[in-house]
């Protein structure tokens, strides 16, 4: 008989739920003491009601705390209740109170296995220590520590030396039982389970046994009538609640599972089980919303757990989060490489992400199966990895074993998709639409394709032919707005979508695209209003919460883009693309150790996801941990060898290490995966200027020349090359092309340099000249035209252009101090003032602090002027104007004496510099000439 899948869903629970069924005690509560609430206490147990005999034993126990017998009534019932750590608790407090230590030795470790402390257990049932009637049940419980610790083998000897030493132990066959089923070996559990439920046939322990083997013999209308005749015995039996729960859950009966699980919610909160018996029933019901959530509570507490993995991945995958589904179904492929559907939808994931190689890796192992769905995905990974002629193979047997199957056909079309052959796809997801077997995928994906292609009529048609054969969905209506909008139709596309939430309110998709309408339209706030509907729905859209910053973005509100990115962050933890965001928009503000802060929380929680990677390592190049960069990188590159944006990036984070020559490489390699890869041969013009091999980046420059010949990036490139090789005499020619090509003041500022170092500085200033006149608001390129005219002592010439500079605000220090200098020299009082704005930008550097002091000094203020030129002098020796100034307002105070070995020493170490005649004049007057 074939197992439907849900069967094979809740199959995964079937070991730890054979736990539970044996996690409870076989053994007889002892007699207790007649007293009234005792007996009432007693009642309720003997019931199956075990939280109203919890509540009166812990009223008693309030009273009077030593009351031995209401203790060991209480352990009992919490063991019954599942509840071992509360047990094991009761049970030592019991001790303590002179309880028979051998009486409640099976109680204790019932306790530990309950809380899967399987070795204590072990240690704690010496079965040599014991009696020989006692061995039995030891030797028993070993059996159940054995297999907690997945040591079958030895759980099997245990249970066997238990059955030959009493046949008739309850713990013993139970422990067989389970055996025979986690083997697989129904014909035994069957037999001995029979057996066990003849001896014992009211015992709600062995009944429960007994219907976990009918549920795995494919029997589940029986297993569902055990299960409730144990209830009708114990009504708060969580392991019968649990079992039926499952077993109607793999009978898709689930308003009846949905029932057991409130009332076990009501007797125990957060079971594993639980979550997952939930997230089973979303993912039949495709609301991934909620079986994720349910789902993520089942990794958070057993994060091993294969087919919560599995689902995950499926639901991610669903929700085209990829590089999530990437991560789970990976998971799940190395631990069962024989499953299917984990394999098909693996590869799907790999097709999307553009990694074929890594496809075929995943189905190779399997295509023997002879399943359709994997011959088309492994002939489409063949033929997206450029291997044509295998790949149509493939894709051909597919059709041959299912040519009339529109699922499989939209499989095929979203690997077209990711293939970037679009024009197939839509062929294929048109066949799949014609073959009428109401496959909304196909639809949905048909009408995307053609948007995706620009075809925006054939779309509008798609998507109302969808229309008419499903007036009442809102998909139709709304891929319907979407071609409308791609076509700038707003207001037709708001009434498709209007349309689409009159036949849904909630469907938040709707509200989503009418906010994008607005922001089409530039209404901020209505398109505001629109989010923050969605948001009163579900406070958690992500969409929604992505717009809003999206929104603060648009009105340059910085807070509100990080509260919003902090709520998407928050609200989802299970998507990464907050946390992207986020560190981008550190990265863009250049705040990159906060980036880094963020990109290594998200790299922590998503550790396979290339994109987070991808973050990351850009953060950590930035943030100065190169290192670091390069090793994250490397993991991507382990799965995506040939993304040649992840070489390029590499590269960056080698050149900042200084490793010129690895570097190269990377760059190298991205250029040979995508030839055009226009910023990786930049950057390896530019490693290979920063390793000084001119030639070599000469021959990248003439490269970008031939290939980009209409554009100026590979002549100033060349310029650039030249100017660092100092050869700027050859930097002029492509240089001034480029200039030609594309004016531009940076382009003018690159050439008059150029001129100026290969000593044209006539050629310089009129190439500056005639760019001002082009540009006068080009404030930066006459900077640079007054300083080299004033290098030229053409000070009249730049003494106009400095002074309408500092008219219109420029405070770059260069200007202040020049203009300060010529004011001076003219006898002009402004120079004071502005040689002290420039000393207050930085009164470190040394031709600053040397005009403030001197026109301070010989503005009257002759003790400061001094003071400000001895420091400056101290700090920078030699400098000989400083020196020079120093020694002339030293001699005009009185101080020549002081001034004399300054005179001395520039004389001396500066003879032709063009302060020294000057100084040697001053040291003769001086009378300091001899020495």
């Amino acid at each position: 008989m074939t197992r439907s899948p849900a069967i094979r869903l809740v199959d995964s629970f079937r070991v730890c739920f054979l736990a539970c069924t044996l996690a409870c005690t076989l053994a007889v509560p002892a007699a207790f003491a007649d007293d009234a609430a005792l007996a009432k206490a007693q009642g309720f147990f003997d019931q199956g009601n075990f939280s109203a005999a919890e509540i009166e034993l812990k009223n008693l126990l309030q009273a009077d705390p030593s009351l031995l017998d209401a203790r060991l009534l209480l352990a009992q019932a919490y063991l019954r209740s599942g509840n071992g750590a509360a047990a094991e608790k009761e049970l030592r407090r019991a001790l303590d109170l002179g309880a028979d230590a051998d009486a409640v030795r099976f109680d204790l470790a019932e306790a530990m296995l309950q809380q899967q402390k399987f070795r204590d257990a072990l240690e704690f049932l010496e079965v040599e220590m014991l009696p020989a009637d006692a061995r039995a049940r030891a030797l028993a419980l070993r059996g159940r520590a054995h297999i907690g610790l997945e040591d079958l083998p030895a759980a099997k000897q245990a249970f066997t030396d238990a059955v030959a030493l009493d046949p008739a132990d309850r713990d013993a066959g139970a422990g067989l039982v389970q055996l025979a089923l986690l083997d697989n070996d129904l014909a035994v559990a069957e037999a001995t389970s029979k057996q066990l439920l003849e001896a014992h046939p009211q015992e709600p322990d062995v009944m429960l046994l007994r219907a976990e083997v009918e549920r795995r013999a494919e029997r589940p209308e029986a297993a569902v009538a055990l299960f409730g005749e144990v209830l009708a015995l114990e009504p708060e039996n969580l392991r019968a609640l649990l079992g039926r729960a499952t077993t109607l859950v793999s009978m898709q009966r689930f308003d009846e599972a949905r029932a057991d699980l409130a009332q076990v919610d009501a007797l125990r909160a957060n079971i594993v089980i639980v979550s997952y018996l939930r997230g089973v029933m979303a993912f039949y019901e495709r609301d991934w919303d909620e079986a994720g959530e349910h789902l993520q509570l089942v990794l958070s507490a057993q994060s091993g757990h294969v087919q919560s993995q599995l689902l995950m991945g499926i639901v991610s995958y669903a929700k085209n989060d990829l590089q999530l589904a990437e991560e789970y179904l990976s998971r799940v492929n190395a631990a069962m490489p024989d499953n299917l559907q984990a394999a098909k939808v693996l590869a799907a994931t790999h097709l999307k992400l553009r990694e074929p190689k890594a496809a075929a890796k995943v189905l190779e192992p399997v295509v023997d199966t002879q399943d359709a769905q994997v011959m088309a995905l492994l002939g489409s990974a063949y033929m997206l990895a450029g291997d044509q002629e295998e790949g149509q193979q493939w894709l051909a047997r597919a059709v041959e074993v299912a040519p009339d199957v529109a699922a499989l056909r939209t499989q095929l079309a979203l690997t077209l998709i990711a293939g970037g052959d679009m024009g197939g796809a839509i062929d294929e997801l048109q066949s799949a639409v014609d073959l009428g077997q109401e496959v909304l995928q196909a639809d949905v994906l048909l009408v995307l394709a053609k948007l995706k292609e620009q075809q925006y009529d054939e779309a509008i048609a798609a998507s109302e032919a969808l229309e008419q054969r499903r007036p009442d969905s809102p998909v139709a209506f709304n891929l319907t707005g979407l071609a409308l909008l791609a076509q700038g139709k707003r207001e037709e596309a708001r009434a498709r979508f209007e349309t689409a939430l009159e036949l849904d309110p909630k469907f938040t998709t709707a509200l989503v695209n009418l906010a994008r309408v607005e922001v089409a339209g530039q209404d901020l706030d209505a398109a505001q209003g629109q989010y923050r509907r969605v948001l009163e729905q579900d406070p958690k859209n992500l969409a929604a919460l992505l717009g809003m910053a999206a929104l603060a973005e648009l009105r340059k509100d910085d807070a509100g883009i990080l509260e919003w990115l902090n709520k998407a962050q928050d609200a989802n933890a299970a998507a990464t693309q907050p946390g992207i965001l986020l560190t981008r928009y550190y990265i863009d503000r250049q705040e990159y150790l906060k980036a880094l802060t963020i990109a290594n929380d998200i790299g922590a929680r998503f550790p396979d996801n290339a994109d987070v990677l991808e973050m990351l390592g850009r953060a950590q190049t930035l943030a100065d941990q190169p290192a670091s960069a390069i090793r994250t990188f490397d993991q991507i590159l382990q799965k995506r060898p040939e993304d040649p944006r992840i070489h390029y990036l590499k590269g960056g984070a080698q050149w900042k290490t200084e490793d010129y020559a690895a570097a190269r490489r990377s760059f190298e390699r991205a250029i040979a995966e995508q030839p055009d890869f226009l910023d990786a041969r930049v950057a390896l013009a530019s490693v290979l200027v920063a390793a000084e091999d001119y030639p070599e980046a000469l021959k990248v420059a003439r490269g970008l020349q031939q290939d980009y010949a209409d554009q100026p990036l590979g002549y100033r490139i060349e310029g650039t090359i030249q100017m660092a090789a100092r050869s700027p005499a050859d930097a002029i020619a492509p240089f001034k092309q480029a200039l030609d090509m594309q004016p531009s003041a940076e382009l003018v500022r690159q050439l008059a340099e150029a001129y100026s170092r290969a000593n044209r500085s006539a050629d310089a200033i009129a190439t500056l000249k005639d760019w001002a006149a082009r540009a006068p608001d080009d404030l930066g390129s006459q900077a640079m035209l007054a300083m080299l005219m004033h290098g030229e002592g053409m000070e009249g010439e730049a003494l106009p252009i400095y002074e309408r500079l500092y008219a219109a605000g420029q405070n770059n220090i260069l200007i202040l101090n020049n203009l300060a200098w010529i004011l001076h020299e003219r006898g002009d009082p402004r120079a004071l003032e502005i040689a002290g704005k420039a000393y207050d930008l930085d009164p470190n550097r040394p031709e600053v602090a040397d005009t403030y002091g001197w026109v301070l000094f010989n503005s009257g203020e002759r003790d400061r002027g001094l003071s400000i030129l001895q420091q400056a002098h101290l700090a920078y020796p030699t400098q000989t104007e400083i020196a020079y100034h120093t020694a002339v307002a030293l001699s005009d105070v009185g101080r020549g004496s002081e001034a004399v070995p300054i005179l001395r020493r520039l004389v001396r170490e500066h003879p032709n510099s063009e302060q020294a005649d000057a100084a040697q004049e001053l040291l003769d007057k001086l009378g300091g000439g001899a020495g």
